[in-house]
């Protein structure tokens, strides 16, 4: 319990999205997927697929508010400024974002209605 709230704190204070914290940045989003559909493996999307998910589909369900607050707190030109190629900074960036924006809940409930599964590591389908 107390490494979650550390790593809550951590990602609401803006920690930086280094190789070696991205794992943990993962972590608040993967304990509302186990909530939500832990059956269904979601932790496992690659984090280009999560990427789709957020930026093609997610956020187009948002009210002008909500993404509003979102990019606000969405810090990605920033902390991916030398990352040059993958995904996964851009996907922690707007995970941190959501975090934030307090609709994290609302995202991990999304994927789980998805209908997607996963057998393994970006093995979803």
């Amino acid at each position: 319990m107390n490494r979650m709230i550390t790593l809550t704190a951590a990602i609401w204070m803006g920690s930086t999205v280094g190789l070696a914290a991205q794992i943990d940045n993962y972590t608040p989003y993967h304990v509302l997927l186990a909530k939500d559909c832990n059956s269904k493996h979601l932790e496992w999307l690659s984090p280009a697929e999560l990427n789709d998910l957020i930026v093609q589909d997610f956020r187009g369900q948002l009210s002008s508010r909500e993404k509003a607050a979102v990019d606000r707190f969405n810090n990605e030109k920033i902390e991916c400024a030398d990352v040059t190629m993958g995904a996964t900074c851009e996907t922690v960036s707007y995970l941190r974002a959501m975090t934030k924006a307090q609709i994290l809940h609302r995202f991990a409930k999304f994927v789980c209605e998805t209908g997607k599964e996963c057998k393994g590591q970006s093995d979803c389908h």
